[in-house]
């Protein structure tokens, strides 16, 4: 009997993008943006379906160069706004699953405007979820003392007050106490979490990913950030 737990990946890449046009396909250093994601899903021994959710033909004519990658519907123009939350359009994949009979115990979402990540990190925290039990992961990283919520302040008629809501200011950074935020890399959850409606919920693994550009592509900003990783030599 295979008891191996069946692992569905992700892929959303939408066809427009307000900030940065046809993002998922454009080209980053001679490759459409999505395809840095699609390799290093390609890469996992862990996932056993890896879909591309899009609603774009032209990005479901490119994942078709890879047999591996499946693009069995167009998703609905009503999931695929700037507003749709990230869990509408999970949910819109796993029912389109379950009704091909089709079941999975997790879903990893790997987002392309996350485009760089080691070889090994997929699996690595696919089996680190597997090994702890919890409902859920996603990698993180530290955040950087000054902005550590309790150096950073809310203001009102220009009176301060620390964002943590404590009156007194952590004047030494020795005595910061270690606070983290998610990359965007990876997000994985149990599929009983996202029939809830959660991304991330339950009890919820911190995976810390500090050796990887932290590159998150929103704007044009950072579109020229990951072209300089690349040029500075970052496959």
């Amino acid at each position: 009997m295979n008891n191996k737990p069946r692992i569905l990946g992700i892929i959303p890449a939408r066809g427009d993008s307000k900030g940065i046009p046809n993002k998922n396909i454009r080209l980053l250093a001679g490759k459409p943006l999505i395809q840095y994601t699609i390799q290093s899903a390609l890469l996992s021994d862990k996932l056993s379906t890896i879909l591309v959710s899009t609603d774009c033909e032209k990005i479901i004519n490119f994942s078709k160069q890879y047999p591996q990658i499946k693009t069995p519907f167009i998703r609905p123009k009503e999931l695929a706004t700037d507003n749709t939350p990230t869990i509408d359009v999970i949910q819109h994949a796993v029912k389109y699953y379950e009704k091909i009979g089709e079941v999975f115990d997790y879903i990893c979402l790997l987002q392309p405007t996350s485009p760089f990540r080691n070889d090994d990190l997929i699996d690595k925290t696919i089996d680190k979820i597997l090994k702890v039990k919890t409902d859920s992961l996603t990698t993180i990283r530290k955040v950087p003392d000054k902005f550590n919520p309790h150096w950073t302040f809310g203001m009102k008629d220009n009176i301060l007050s620390v964002s943590t809501g404590e009156k007194h200011i952590i004047t030494r950074r020795q005595d910061l106490p270690d606070r983290y935020y998610r990359d965007g890399k990876i997000y994985i959850s149990t599929v009983e979490q996202i029939q809830k409606g959660m991304l991330l919920g339950g009890d919820i693994f911190g995976y810390i990913n500090e050796n990887e550009p932290d590159i998150n592509i929103d704007t044009w900003e950072d579109w020229a950030l990951a072209e300089k990783h690349l040029t500075d030599g970052f496959q």
